[in-house]
């Protein structure tokens, strides 16, 4: 009797957390092989419980490569536990917190180039490297990856065919149907790149092996700039068909799931997008999907700015079903920034900068884009009503702005029972491997527009603040960003800037209940 071959590992494996439900911490691993018929073995070997087998699901196969996909739970202990797991002869550990540990979180954003000239100047492990040498000293529970995990850029030229339609006019190009041909080069296009990027042999693929990772995209993810071009542009067929298979492989490679029907780990929230949300423990995490309701007119539909209202009401009050206990910090994924120096001046003066031409787009992507602005003092004032009635600390992590940067919003207004002064900070780490902007632009963020107060309604204001002990607002160089609560439930906010040998600290303290 034959046995069934396995294949050659392409990529993975990358570590998705499920949850913390019941006291069982729940993950899952992707791994992309090429040849063979069957899955590798995968093995788990947990603290006093032994050796177990996990069964595999394939997820898709696609030209002689297969994606497959393990789920499991470990029982949470009062102990740490380093989990041991093997892929085939590979093996590979991944850290369970104790049921009353406090979490530690790495978050990155921006993990590409946009043009393939510049990757040649950069390393684009350095800051990789830097973050195994921190999970070596002190493992990190989850990795929350931010946007622009992939650069599909490329695809205007590295695929001939759109190489061809771009050659069109325009009025042909907006009416030109998607072709098999196009869907075809496409789909190579975007499954290569994730198991190019993703593989053994570079840094980030080892890590994600190490670390269970929260993924939300970005524009990159698709194609730079995308939801901000006109309606024309969106709602072309061509435009539709490149996105239709972007949120395919976005889905099976970041989310690790098969279809919609099989996203089932986590609060999903809302029909027409992926935002969704972890409660774990005393901490809540929601990644705000920013890209697949997003026109020129709108970030996230009212039906998903609801569902999140809903779920912050419902599962993060002090009425929390089973332990009773309120959440004392929510963590807001929101790829762009929440609170930022209005660019609008830049915006209409970008040509004037230096490297603008990367710059446009993202001017129109960013929440204080004038077709933004209502929509993002809705989302402001639903966050500051629910930490100031709930006593849940809102935090907002950001990226995409190629700086590391602190944002403060601050209301003096009365809210529930705590009215007392009212704040949302926002952690901004941007990029882990793109390029700083230039530094004219830098120069003029921190000199001309850094320093301004924003009046965003009655009694509440936004500003950028200095990080503690310095006189930088912004950091023009690559960065990740660390989070690790403590005993005081307060989070240690650690940037880790490429070049130097201290991070940036900012202590976050939960909201202290008024008497």
């Amino acid at each position: 009797m034959m046995t069934e071959t396995t294949g050659l590992i392409l990529a993975g494996p990358v570590l998705r957390f499920r949850g913390a439900d019941k006291g069982q911490w729940s993950t899952a691993a992707l791994l992309v092989t090429e040849g063979g018929e069957a899955a590798p073995v995968f093995s788990l070997m947990v603290p006093g419980e032994g050796k177990v087998e996990v069964e595999p699901e394939l997820l898709r196969a696609f030209e002689g490569k297969k994606v497959w996909r393990w789920k499991w739970s470990v029982p949470q202990t009062e102990e740490s536990q380093e989990v041991a797991y093997s892929i085939g002869e590979a093996s590979y550990h991944y850290v369970v917190p104790a049921a009353d540990d406090k979490l530690r979180i790495a978050y990155g954003s921006c993990f590409g180039f946009h043009a393939p000239e510049t990757m040649k100047k950069k390393d684009k492990e350095a800051m990789w490297k830097v973050l195994q040498q921190k999970h070596q000293n002190n493992p990190y529970h989850i990795m929350l990856m931010g946007g622009d995990q992939v650069y599909a850029d490329g695809l205007w030229d590295k695929v001939e065919v759109m190489a061809d339609w771009l050659d069109q006019p325009l009025e042909e190009r907006l009416k030109a149907p998607f072709s098999e041909e196009m869907r075809k080069e496409l789909e190579g296009f975007y499954f290569n790149l994730y198991t190019r990027l993703w593989g053994p042999r570079y840094y980030a693929g080892k890590m994600m092996g190490q670390i269970p990772t929260l993924m939300m995209w970005d524009d990159h993810d698709i194609f730079d700039g995308w939801g901000s071009y006109p309606k024309e542009y969106q709602e072309s067929p061509v435009y539709q068909g490149i996105y239709k298979i972007a949120r395919d492989h976005f889905r099976l490679f970041q989310l690790q799931a098969r279809d919609d029907q099989d996203l089932g780990d986590g609060t999903l929230l809302g029909e027409k997008g992926f935002t969704y949300a972890y409660r774990i423990g005393d901490v809540a995490i929601a990644a705000l999907d920013m890209r697949s309701e997003r026109t020129q007119d709108q970030v996230m539909s009212l039906e998903t700015l609801n569902h999140l209202r809903d779920w912050m009401d419902e599962q993060l009050s002090e009425n929390t079903p089973g332990d009773g206990t309120a959440c004392k910090h929510l963590l807001l994924l929101s790829s762009i920034p929440l609170v930022y120096v209005n660019m609008n001046l830049l915006e209409d003066m970008f040509g004037a900068l230096p490297g603008h031409q990367e710059l446009e787009d993202d001017f129109k992507d960013q929440w204080l884009s004038r077709a933004h602005q209502e929509e993002r003092l809705m989302l402001i004032h639903r966050l500051l009503n629910f930490s100031g009635s709930s006593g849940c600390r809102v935090t907002i992590v950001s990226g995409d702005v190629h700086t590391a940067c602190l944002g403060y919003i601050q209301s003096e207004r009365s809210q529930g029972k705590n009215d007392h002064t009212n704040v949302i900070n926002q952690l901004v780490s941007s990029a882990m491997v793109n390029t700083p902007p230039p530094g004219m632009l830098v120069y003029m963020l921190e000199k001309v527009l850094g320093g301004k107060t924003e009046e965003i309604d009655r009694d509440i204001t936004a500003r950028m603040l200095k990080f503690p002990g310095t006189s930088r607002r912004f950091i023009g160089a690559r960065n990740w960003l660390s989070l690790t609560l403590d005993e005081q439930d307060r989070i240690w906010s650690e940037w880790y800037v490429e070049g130097e040998e201290k991070p940036y600290t900012k202590v976050i303290h939960p909201i202290t209940p008024a008497k």
